[in-house]
């Protein structure tokens, strides 16, 4: 690896701690999952919805870190042609990101220990699907590092980007800013950890830093995570009109905006989520959509990522109304508990479905038989038709259907429910890949790994 292809400061802090924090022995129990990096969203979001999985694919997790994409990604992919790509600049990382697919057993890894702006001299080839979290944002050069990555990306391909987001992350920049001046002197990060911790118990209620209170909980649960949050050399934020600068500079564009974090989905960037005078909402949706994305983030204000899928030229996505194609609830939330979760929403008799803390939908006379109907093997019309069959309704066939589409719309919007063609085999759910690990470690001691994840409301 050339010296000079990386900040030697920030390469320390991920040899001294390897981000996120993980222990491999937790792979036994459980898969880090995530909304971007599952098949489904992958296919339907950049692929159409027609990729076929089992076919060859080639991935590529650049800084990947501990591993979670790279895990997830090879687990999905298992017993396919597919290759993963792992590289990343710290040994620290690699090390534990080798030893967590080692307890999953997966043998589909690339390994390369080197930095993202050395890819167009490794001679890589091609990758179909780039997954790029939290990483561009900490080099000294971001379009340099998104630049390196296009150079690899297939003309058919896709890329995720996490960037961070500068409005959700206000009262965390101006903390990092009062730590460095009093560390400016202090070579030693135990000692900044130590510090930071006293700092943040005796901040005064007004501080901006506590209005990110429960954003930062999670991180700090461990001195990694605090230090990459709070104590990390090198970090920058943009704004929606400064990330559609930042990718459209490398010849890309925005393929899909994602929210993956905060429950409104798609409807976070939708002027009609904020403005309820018809005469400002008018005015708003005359504008482009950049626009009105960037109007959307001022107004929300709580946005702390920017995640998007970029691609070298637009991609169709599947179509609600196409009812030739597979409908399927989210491989994302396809634990026991998130489907039983739904189940009692869309089976009960309550007037109304709040499928998150902001959302709620009518409930329509199908709904309970449309919602049962959706097993990922029929298509959208199969599921019609056998709702309006059970139905006493007497509903006309084309009523069921605007109530799927609608359901299917809203679900769609807040990515818990895809779209895929019928020649696209079924997605591995998340419960699948966890019980892979039963037959290697015992059911019991996998159970008890999980169900210590879910009492720490890590999951």
């Amino acid at each position: 690896m050339e010296k000079g292809s990386y900040l030697e400061n920030v390469r320390n802090q991920y040899e001294n701690y390897p981000y996120p924090a993980r222990d491999p022995e937790d792979e036994k129990g459980l898969v880090f999952s995530s909304k971007s990096s599952s098949l489904d969203a992958i296919n339907f979001f950049c692929f159409e919805g027609k990729r076929d999985f089992s076919k060859p694919f080639r991935v590529l997790v650049p800084g990947g870190g501990t591993g979670d994409c790279t895990t997830y990604m090879a687990e999905q992919l298992r017993d396919t042609p597919a290759e993963i790509v792992y590289l990343d600049m710290s040994t620290a990382s690699m090390a534990i990101a080798k030893e967590r697919a080692k307890v999953r057993g997966l043998t589909n890894i690339t390994w390369i220990h080197d930095s993202i702006l050395n890819i167009p001299k490794l001679d890589l080839g091609k990758f179909d699907y780039i997954s790029c979290t939290g990483v561009l944002h900490h080099m000294s050069d971001p379009q340099a590092g998104l630049d390196a990555l296009k150079s690899v990306l297939h003309p058919d391909g896709a890329m995720f980007l996490l960037l961070y987001a500068q409005y959700g992350r206000t009262g965390i920049y101006q903390m990092q800013d009062l730590l460095r001046r009093i560390h400016v002197n202090e070579p030693d990060p135990e000692k900044k950890i130590a510090n930071t911790k006293k700092i943040l118990k005796s901040l005064p209620d007004g501080n901006w830093y506590n209005f990110n209170a429960a954003f930062c909980a999670y991180e700090l649960k461990t001195d990694i995570g605090l230090y990459d949050l709070l104590l990390h050399p090198q970090d920058r934020a943009y704004t929606v009109p400064e990330l559609y600068d930042y990718v459209e500079k490398s010849g890309l564009i925005i393929q899909k905006h994602l929210n993956p974090d905060h429950g409104l989905g798609d409807m976070v960037f939708r002027p009609e989520t904020f403005f309820r005078d018809p005469e400002i909402l008018a005015t708003v949706k005359k504008l482009s959509f950049p626009e009105q994305a960037a109007i959307c983030e001022l107004m929300f204000g709580q946005m702390d990522k920017q995640c998007c899928y970029v691609a070298h030229k637009p991609i169709p996505m599947p179509a609600i109304t196409n009812l030739e194609l597979i409908p399927t609830l989210a491989v994302s939330i396809s634990r026991d508990r998130d489907i039983q979760y739904l189940s009692n929403l869309f089976l009960g008799d309550a007037p109304s479905v709040r499928v998150n803390q902001f959302i709620s939908i009518n409930r329509t006379p199908h709904m309970a038989d449309i919602f049962r109907a959706i097993d990922g093997k029929r298509t959208a019309r199969q599921i019609i038709a056998l709702a309006h069959k059970k139905s006493a309704s007497g509903a006309s066939l084309e009523q069921v259907e605007a109530e799927y589409k609608s359901i299917a719309t809203i679900l769609n919007s807040i990515y818990l429910l895809y779209l895929r063609d019928v020649s696209v085999p079924a997605y591995p759910t998340v419960k699948e890949m966890e019980m892979r690990m039963h037959k290697l470690y015992g059911k019991k001691q996998c159970m008890k790994i999980l169900e210590a994840y879910h009492a720490k409301n890590y999951l």
